[in-house]
């Protein structure tokens, strides 16, 4: 035991001697390159790897699901691999033509005003971007102008906030299959790839994570779920309030719809949440609505407004004929789309082709829990987080149905997908059968 320990040590620190001389061959050379996009990226990469295996660390010394360290570090360097995907398509493959490459410039240039005590920025209509275009010049405030390393930090960004969904799954439904949530929103190819890079996703997905947990926290009666819904809020309304309006209207169902007890205190604390909720969702439809640049928001209005926005969606190489939903029998239509195409032969390029896999895998997944899924109605009667997850993606569905680009519906869906995933880890019959019959058990062993 003992040998095993030093033999461990040993090849640890040998790993550490030889990881460290790699470093600084590697920076000897990025410093003769004059680019700091690399020698800057060879100081900050380091730590944020650091940061993050810390961190880590310890929320792995709070659990006890044994696989889920390894899961954790396992799921943080693909990321990484997926961040530096991401930045390889963007600027050798597109040659910078990238949204975030539009971050990188603003930044690069305004960090310099900024270190010096100068912020300033010219307001437009697009107020999202112009955000990203802060958020982005704030990083290099302290980080300076290196996009690579930009893309490692947004990607450790979005990691924590696909970890906060997990955390949200196992707080709301324990008797859920945990490990193929957890595999799943970890490591799926999607959530690797799209938000980890300089852009909304990465900045989104983390604080979609943080109200999913705030919405778990709400439904089981845990401390803090005000705080965590209020950040998660702020945080997707700040480049996305109709994404946060959806979010919301969601939680808005499933609060109404949420089980009581026969105590009065039960039936005021739903009551309550549900006047927090409806306040919070009208308060985001008005800002939504002032950023879509509609007067009202009317049901036409947002319709129309959508329809807008999926004629210029459905441009470029990766257009496809679109299927809106506009009557009930446009919905199996919309809803295969949004969830899993393109399929493999409407694929024209590696990163689709590897999508169209993707969504392969998870019809697969999908018909393999038919029998889960059968007893929907009477899980999302039992768990209002199973509620949310339904009513959200359903209304997200609506929403982007009508995108017809791969491209960016393959980019917009990775903030639904993770409510998908939910469905897909429902707890098995017999756990439902079991759950269904306890209070019957326990009604006859008082009867004894």
């Amino acid at each position: 035991m003992i040998q095993d320990r030093l033999r461990l040590r040993f090849v640890s620190v040998a790993l550490a001697v030889l990881a460290g001389l790699g470093v600084a061959a590697a920076f000897r050379w990025a410093v003769s390159t004059n680019s700091y996009n690399v020698w800057g990226a060879l100081i900050w990469v380091p730590i944020v790897i650091a940061v993050n295996v810390v961190l880590i660390r310890r929320v792995s010394r709070t659990t006890d699901m044994a696989w889920l360290p390894g899961l954790l570090g396992l799921a943080y360097a693909l990321k990484l691999v997926g961040a530096l995907g991401r930045y390889y398509i963007a600027y050798v493959v597109y040659a910078g033509a990238a949204d975030a490459q539009r971050y990188n410039l603003y930044a690069a240039t305004h960090h310099v005003q900024w270190r010096g005590g100068v912020i300033s920025w010219e307001w437009s209509a697009k107020q999202g971007t112009q955000w990203m275009e802060l958020i982005t010049t704030a990083l290099y405030t302290v980080t300076g102008p290196s996009p690579l390393a930009a893309f490692v930090i947004f990607a450790s960004f979005a990691f924590w906030g696909q970890y906060l969904l997990f955390r949200a799954f196992r707080l709301a439904l324990p008797e859920g299959n945990t490990k193929r949530y957890a595999v799943l929103v970890l490591v799926l190819p999607s959530l690797l790839f799209w938000p980890s890079s300089i852009g909304k996703e990465a900045w989104l997905m983390f604080f979609v994570g943080v109200t999913a947990l705030g919405a778990a926290r709400l439904f089981t009666h845990r401390r803090g779920a005000l705080v965590l819904l209020l950040l998660g809020a702020a945080g997707t309304a700040l480049l996305r309030p109709h994404l946060a309006v959806l979010l919301f209207a969601a939680l808005f169902v499933a609060q109404l719809f949420r089980p009581t007890d026969d105590r009065r205190s039960g039936l005021l604390s739903k009551m309550g949440g549900v006047m927090v909720l409806g306040v919070a969702a009208y308060i985001l439809t008005s800002q939504s609505a002032a950023f879509l640049g509609i007067d009202d928001f009317s049901w036409q209005a947002v319709s129309d407004t959508v329809d807008s926005a999926s004629d210029q969606a459905s441009e470029g190489q990766s257009a496809f004929e679109s299927t809106p939903i506009r009557s009930p029998a446009d919905i199996p239509g919309a809803l295969v789309t949004v969830l899993f195409r393109p399929f493999p032969w409407e694929a024209n390029n590696a990163q689709m082709l590897i999508q169209s896999l993707e969504g392969v895998f998870l019809i697969a997944l999908t018909l393999k829990a038919v029998p889960r899924l059968r007893r929907l109605p009477s899980a999302m009667a039992r768990s209002p987080y199973v509620t949310f997850s339904v009513v959200y993606v359903s209304t997200f569905v609506w929403a982007f149905s009508g995108f017809g680009n791969f491209g960016i519906l393959a980019r917009q869906r990775v903030l639904m997908i993770p409510f998908f995933l939910v469905l897909l880890a429902l707890p098995a019959i017999d756990r439902l059968r079991e759950e269904a019959t306890a209070p019957v058990r326990k009604l006859d062993r008082v009867r004894r």
